[in-house]
Formats: C-alpha cells, structure tokens, sequence
C-alpha cells in the first residue's frame, strides 16, 4: 500500500482549540493543526435522481483518485441517487517531496499536462520552485481543496457527456467533525452504510454495490481498508446487544468455562482482526444494531415511518449468528460487483480488451484483471476502477 494513501491508519489526533468561520452561506468548522474525521455529504441540483450507475461509478473513480492527491483516507462512503456521504480522515500535512508530489500529480492529471508542469517548473528559480512545490503542498490535507475539485471535477465529467452547462450540485456541501471516538466513528460509518437500507433500495445492508461495505463484501480492497480501520477504533468491543446474545451462547457452549476469561479473549482477538472475515462480521454487528426499525417503540415507530430498517428480530438472528453470513451470499455479492466490469475470461482475453481501450482506465492502472479462482477456476474479470 502506497503511503501517501494510508496517512489515515494511524492517526494522532490530540485534542485542540477548533477554529471556524462565518460567511454568508453560514458555519464551517474544522480543526486547524491537527488531523479530524469528518462525515461529508452534498445534493444534486434540485435533489434530482441524476446519479445512474455509470455516474456513480465515475464519481467513485474520482473520488478515489483526488483523495489519493490529497493524502485523505476514506473510511466508507455511499452514492445515492440524488446525494452521496462521505466519511473521510483529514491528516496534517507535513513536508511532501517534489517527487511525491509529482507522483500524486500522475494520479489525477493526464501524462501531457504533468510533463508541461515539470517543464515549467524546471525552468524557474529556486525561489519560484519552493512556491510552486508550496502551492501543490497546500492543496493536500485540505478538505474544501478535495471537495472543490471532487465535486468540479464530476460536474465538468457529466456536463461534457450530456452536452450541457451549468452546475451539477446543490449548493456547498455540508460537513459534521467526528470526535475519534469508536462510538462516534462507527455510528456515524454505519449511518452512512445503512442510507441503501433506510431509502427501502435493500433489505440487506450487504447487497448494496455502491456503499462502502457492499463495495468490500464484493471484493474491493479499498473498501476493506477503511472498514478494518473502523473495527480496529472499537478495540475489540461489540453493540450491547450482541454483546449479551454473545454472554448467553458462551454460558450454554462452555459451562465449566471461566466466561469473563473467555469474553476478555474473544475482544482480544476482535480487536487485533487482520483477516477481513473477521472484519466483516465485527462491522456487520454494528450495522445491525444501529439499523433498528424502531418498531418496539411507538415513539421510535413515528420516528421512522418514512425510512425502512431492520426488525428486531433480524437483529437478533444477527446477533446470533454474530455476524457471520453464508458464503453463498458473498458469493453473490461479488457478482453484483463484477457487473460494474466490463468482461469476464481468461486472462489473455482481458488483456487484449485492455489495451484496445487503455484510454478509458486510469494512467496508473497496471493489473488488467481480478481473480474468481477461489470459485470459478481459470476465469478473471475486468473491472473499472472505483
């Protein structure tokens, strides 16, 4: 994993004065001198259903490609149709080399444009190279620089295909700071994962291809990293309630045991998760418990009239199971996924695909293809960058 998309994995966040500014169009505050999550979301123009799936998968590429620039961790996202949710790791920035910042510059600009820079650059003083290299430097760690960009960037992409002008958003994009706290960070992640679910789209917050945890549960790797971050902020613990459900099996399946030993063990090997099973059924428990339909509740019932979740029951089933979900489903997950791509075959087929459209991937894209050993021998996919 390249470094300078990892700032996020171990953050220092220290506690600070937060700083903000009033303008016309209200509010925005964001720490100064420090790293912060943020939770990050902005509308389509008039909240129209203007995000299909060839959007969305434009947008995600994008996404990807300016945090690379930026050095921001994405820890999950979700596109809906008229808006999309981010929740990102801000670093502080420290010194960037000319030659990292070359690098990340060849991740969003074309080969041209970055030969012309370094052209220019090559021709200035000393003096002027500082500034130039400055100028590059201030544009990473800085959240309004990222979304100016990702949001422009989109929008210039969408009106060139449409052949149409004008904006694509509705207005700024609004940001809530996210204290780096499990219970503030997973809340705010599974919230953010389960808008699919609360919309009615699905009934599993898995079978979503265009949320953070539908994206890893298809195979992305991306994805996965910043979910195995999130589990790894709870150090090991779990939702109350699976928590209790999880106290009663140990009592039944171990009675001579000692159950404070064995619940210290099992948040032990939780909170030093490595392998993204693992990871998947912690995340997946969270989810769980923070997608109640309120329907115990009658004051929670009106609270949720107007958006879907999960029945207590289901929640419980989960809770029984502890997060585990059959592979046949993951199975079929992973194919939701492949139908973002554009071919499945051998590998030498791909490659030929590959080459004759190389304009349409990402300059830095090398692998041509995904593996489906594990279930289909001999088979890969091409897949477009997300």
């Amino acid at each position: 994993m390249n470094s300078h998309i990892n700032h996020w994995k171990s953050p220092s966040v220290h506690r600070s004065w937060v700083h903000g500014e009033r303008k016309g169009r209200g509010l925005r505050i964001l720490p100064k001198n420090m790293g912060y999550f943020v939770h990050v979301t902005s509308r389509t123009r008039g909240q129209a259903f203007l995000l299909g799936d060839d959007e969305k998968r434009s947008f995600l590429l994008r996404m990807r490609q300016w945090a690379d620039f930026s050095g921001i961790g994405v820890l999950t996202h979700c596109v809906m149709s008229n808006h999309f949710h981010l929740l990102l790791w801000v670093p502080e920035v420290k010194e960037v080399s000319h030659d990292e910042i070359v690098s990340r510059l060849r991740q969003v600009w074309p080969e041209e444009k970055v030969e012309a820079w370094e052209k220019t650059y090559a021709a200035q003083t000393t003096a002027d190279k500082l500034l130039m290299d400055r100028n590059m430097v201030d544009r990473m760690g800085d959240l309004p620089s990222f979304m100016r960009v990702l949001k422009q960037s989109f929008s210039n992409w969408y009106n060139h295909r449409e052949g149409c002008r004008g904006t694509f958003w509705e207005g700024r994009y609004r940001s809530v700071v996210v204290e780096q706290n499990p219970l503030a960070l997973l809340s705010v992640a599974a919230y953010i994962d389960l808008n699919p679910l609360r919309a009615g789209m699905v009934s599993d917050p898995l079978t979503s291809v265009w949320t953070g945890y539908g994206a890893a549960c298809g195979g992305n790797l991306r994805s996965r990293q910043g979910l195995h971050f999130l589990v790894k902020c709870a150090k090991g613990f779990l939702p109350a309630g699976a928590m209790e459900v999880r106290r009663k099996q140990l009592i039944q399946t171990s009675p001579a045991g000692d159950l404070q030993q064995l619940l210290t063990e099992e948040r032990q090997k939780r909170a030093e998760a490595s392998d993204w099973q693992d990871v998947q059924k912690n995340y997946r428990l969270w989810l769980y418990s923070k997608g109640n339909d309120g329907s115990q509740d009658p004051q929670s019932a009106e609270k949720f009239k107007l958006r879907q979740g999960i029945p207590p029951e289901e929640i419980m089933a989960e809770f029984e199971r502890q997060g585990e979900v059959p592979q046949a489903s993951l199975l079929l997950q992973k194919w939701r996924c492949y139908t973002r791509g554009v071919a499945i075959g051998s590998s030498p087929f791909l490659e030929g695909l590959f080459q004759q459209y190389r304009s349409c991937f990402a300059p830095k894209r090398k692998n041509t293809s995904s593996n489906l050993k594990n279930h289909l021998p001999g088979l890969q996919t091409l897949r477009q960058p997300d």
